[in-house]
């Protein structure tokens, strides 16, 4: 007998996926999830990040995950991990990439490729004040998906579509999002 994700479809369990689905239907709180990380200077351009938990509902989910970010040398860092903005292209590939292979699955589609390239550039001028006009966020935020199935092309632009309409990273960055800064300064 194999191991139980290899006898879900895509590795994914669609049956607990509805039985989720009906909870949330049934309880607001219930759908409600919020992310805790820390970041943690290094020196120079580097931190890291910890994650701090997940609340999931009324559940408290442990949470013991770490990475660094750093920066090229032309942007004074050693180039030893990714940088934010890699980070950042990565998390919301990877949200999306999840929303394929759930809708893939969902629909009973075995999927033999699955791939997204994502592109975005920033205008340093903007970040490094060399240029008031210059903007300080990505303009545009590229991404091809590749994909392989045994569904049909219908099937595989009714997925597109929907994950275009509910990743919740992709929804992240392309729509204005209220940030809530604090600052608090040590003595």
């Amino acid at each position: 007998m194999g191991n139980k994700v290899d006898e879900l479809l895509n590795g994914i369990d669609v049956e607990g996926l509805q039985g989720y689905r009906e909870t949330i239907s049934k309880s607001e709180k219930d759908a409600m999830i919020d992310y805790k990380v820390n970041l943690e200077w290094l020196g120079g351009t580097k931190s890291r990040v910890t994650t701090q938990g997940i609340t999931l509902g009324e559940q408290e989910l442990s949470r013991n995950f770490s990475f660094e970010i750093d920066e090229p040398p032309q942007l004074l860092g050693k180039d030893s991990q990714p940088t934010p903005q890699e980070y950042l292209l990565g998390g919301m590939g990877a949200c999306m990439l999840v929303g394929y292979t759930v809708g893939a699955a969902v629909k009973g589609i075995k999927l033999e490729k699955l791939e997204i390239d994502i592109e975005g550039g920033l205008d340093l001028r903007g970040f490094l004040e060399v240029n008031p006009d210059s903007p300080i966020g990505m303009k545009d935020v590229k991404y091809k998906i590749r994909v392989k199935g045994d569904g049909s092309e219908e099937d595989f632009q009714e997925i597109h579509q929907k994950v275009i309409e509910t990743s919740p990273n992709r929804a992240t960055i392309a729509d204005s999002i209220k940030l809530v800064p604090e600052l608090i300064v040590e003595k």
